[in-house]
């Protein structure tokens, strides 16, 4: 069989699809597999057709199943195969899912020759940091550079530089990566500067759609703040920037920067929170043994360089970035990243070093936690658990749903007395101690030191309570997002439900999309509220309803003295629609690119507005709004509807089009949380489309094209067996 020329073909197609489909990371899109495929099915019928005799070989196998009274299972089972999949992919074609437009652009575009900077004019071409002249303070600029980074950049360029800060899953296209050879490595310090100072907004138009949440810094840094940023950058990775010629052996560089660049660029970015989670385990004998290894003073140096930035000198919580990385109810997706790319050696050093803060607290060898036997998931259990749950008054803290409304959230402290939110029960992706059901458990076991988090090892009536505790925690939630890459909009007929409760809304398909805190312009919200929204859309003949569901822990409370606020919601829209994919910047836009915004509030209903920048809003008239919408609040959940007319006569509307991809962000306030003005959540651009109404295409086409098969099959057999009888005769 192995020297069957059909044989070799089937296997070289076989492979080759399975290497160009499952091989390569990323994936390559299918409209690629199909050109590779097509191709090698080229080189495949060349080769097998190079002589008359090759060409025979690959032909008799099928020639006997055609003709061979033996072969006639194998024949039948083809006859009936063949046309069945070939239905299924005429009806895979013809009912082919809507994908968003796919965005082309240059990653690193040719610079300007020139820029203008707070009226001052840079020229970028021949610039060379200024900053490295200075040889007896580059590491005083590299230190500062890195204060910077961390207060303004660290939140979507990750601690580690990699591209993986707490609101990088947030945003699309996502951070830089600083880490990879491919960005800083390939450019020079004046074409980071030109980046940094313009951000998004300032991207040449040839190299549209730009469509990146990063702003224009020269609105927050001076020149020298950029500078110290960019010496920073190149110090932490170990790279050095392309340099021009002339000047190239002028550009001195920190030498402390090189050895400890080397161990950065040497990571390996983890790839998802999971895998984080996964290295974290419970206390062992070989584990408190394992400490022991560290060396204390080897530590320390190791601390300086990563982690006394935010920690500070004394490990007191004071560093220069302390202030603004505030820990929500998690340690996943926080400021604090996973360090596991450091060598080993240089963790258990860390270790040492951190246990000289508080020495006292590690004069014993930890101690073995021993959970009970584990009790699997049964509805039985999750039955158990919720009446534990209540017994030993989660719900106080949790809210009866477990999406932290309960009674006492609001009043819980930290051992610092700083305030804390209790876990979001509902959305396990963001617990600090992980999400896996052990895990779980060990933190009811256990709690949580420095927050309110008790053990409850000891309140549940029997110990195998912790697992039922923990089968009905994880049964509140799916263990992942699964978050939308565009919103898709459904044609109805008749009347849209105006209630969100109504059971119309329980049969459409959700959307989650996710929202990071605005960091980018005062009011900065570093420890965002609402993190989450999820959607789902309708259409009929002359509206538009979008349905909107968020968890808010505190609820509406509007006090200024209080420092409370209404809730709100905003969903953003480009005024105009442009020929290509370019949008307006996602932060309500610019002064050439305005937005049009529905807003909804808790103490004012649906209004409509235009913003040209957040700080630029217009509200539209109140006679002039169209759009109405009911919101309701339980549990520490709104759901909300808002609908609006397809097409109005205002200019400064968007008109919906049909059949047409569209923008659309969204933003949210937690006013209870004092959540106001800039101080918000916000996500990327997102596409949209109010899909066509569906045809009868994929039920028409499928069983034509499996008549036509059958028909092509029973032809080709019969021609061929009758031209194997008459050259036998």
């Amino acid at each position: 069989m192995i020297r069957s020329k059909f044989f070799q073909a089937i296997l070289v197609l076989v492979l080759a699809f399975a290497f160009f489909r499952y091989g390569i990371r990323p994936p390559a899109p299918w409209s690629v597999v199909y050109l590779y495929m097509g191709i090698v099915l080229l080189a495949v019928l060349v080769y097998i057709s190079s002589d008359s005799d090759s060409w025979r070989a690959f032909l008799r196998p099928i020639h006997l199943v055609l003709v061979d009274d033996e072969k006639r299972p194998i024949r039948l089972l083809l006859m009936v195969l063949l046309p069945l999949f070939l239905g299924y992919y005429a009806y895979s074609q013809a009912a082919a899912k809507v994908e968003a437009p796919p965005e082309l652009r240059a990653v690193h575009p040719a610079p300007a020759s020139s820029i203008s900077f707070r009226g001052k004019t840079i020229d970028v071409q021949g610039f060379e940091n200024p900053l490295r002249k200075d040889a007896a303070n580059l590491r005083k600029y590299v230190d500062e550079g890195g204060e910077i980074y961390v207060k303004n950049c660290m939140f979507c360029h990750g601690d580690n530089l990699d591209g993986e800060g707490p609101f990088a899953h947030a945003f699309s296209p996502p951070p830089a990566i600083f880490t990879d050879p491919g960005t800083i490595a390939m450019l020079q310090e004046a074409y980071l500067f030109w980046r940094i100072a313009k951000g998004g907004p300032g991207w040449p138009k040839e190299s549209t759609p730009w469509n990146s949440v990063m702003p224009a810094w020269e609105d927050r840094l001076t020149e020298e703040d950029i500078w110290k940023v960019i010496m920073y950058l190149y110090d932490a990775t170990g790279f050095q920037p392309r340099r021009w010629e002339a000047n190239a052996a002028l550009i001195p560089f920190p030498s402390q920067g090189e050895s400890a660049g080397k161990a950065v660029a040497a990571r390996v970015p983890s790839s998802s929170l999971r895998s984080r989670r996964a290295e974290r385990g419970l206390w062992s004998p070989a584990l408190a043994e394992a400490q022991q290894r560290g060396d204390m003073n080897a530590g320390k140096a190791v601390y300086g360089k990563k982690c006394a930035i935010c920690h500070g000198e004394k490990g007191d919580g004071n560093g220069p970035g302390a202030s603004d990385l505030v820990i929500t109810a998690r340690m996943p997706g926080t400021s604090m990243p996973p360090w596991k790319g450091l060598p080993e050696k240089d963790r258990w050093n860390l270790v040492a070093y951190i246990k000289t803060f508080t020495p006292d607290l590690f004069k014993g060898t930890p101690k073995v936690l021993d959970l009970p036997k584990e009790v699997p998931p049964s509805k039985e259990s999750i039955v158990r658990g919720k009446e534990m749950y209540e017994a030993i008054e989660c719900n106080k803290c949790h809210g009866r749903a477990g999406r932290a409304d309960g009674p006492s959230a609001p009043e819980l402290k930290d051992d610092w007395e700083q305030p804390i939110r209790p876990a979001d029960l509902t959305k396990p992706w963001n617990f600090r101690g992980g999400e896996s059901k052990k895990e779980i458990a060990t933190r009811l076991a256990t709690g949580l030191a420095g927050t309110p988090m008790p053990s409850f090892l000891d309140s549940v009536e029997k110990p195998e309570d912790i697992w039922h505790l923990a089968n009905y925690v994880k049964s509140l939630a799916p263990d992942k997002p699964n978050y939308a890459t565009f919103l898709r909009v459904k044609k109805v007929e008749g009347e849209i439900p105006a209630d969100p409760g109504a059971p119309f809304w329980s049969q459409q398909a959700p959307s989650n999309f996710p929202l990071a805190g605005q960091v980018i312009v005062d009011m900065r919200n570093f420890n965002p509220s609402i993190d989450m929204i999820t959607v789902k859309a309708v259409y009929s003949s002359r509206e538009i309803a979008i349905h909107l569901t968020w968890n808010d822990p505190t609820g509406s409370r509007p006090d200024p003295a209080a420092k409370t606020f209404a809730d709100q919601v905003v969903l953003q829209f480009p005024v105009k629609l442009s020929e290509g994919n370019e949008r307006p910047y996602v932060l309500m836009g610019d002064g050439s690119n305005p937005v049009y915004l529905l807003r909804w509030s808790s103490d004012g209903g649906v209004g409509e507005a235009n913003a040209t920048a957040i700080s630029n809003l217009t509200p539209q008239p109140a006679q002039a709004v169209e759009a109405k919408g009911t919101g309701v609040f339980a549990d520490g959940q709104y759901r909300l509807v808002i609908k609006r007319p397809l097409q109005t006569p205002d200019p400064n509307d968007l008109q919906f089009p049909v059949g047409k991809f569209f923008p659309v962000a969204f933003m949210a306030w937690d006013g209870g949380a004092g959540e106001t003005g800039s101080d918000m959540s916000f996500s990327s651009w997102y596409y949209s489309v109010l899909e066509e109404p569906s045809s009868k295409r994929p039920y028409v086409i499928p069983p034509v094209v499996v008549l036509v098969s059958v028909a092509a099959e029973l032809l080709i057999v019969r021609r061929a067996q009758r031209k194997a009888r008459g050259s036998v005769n």
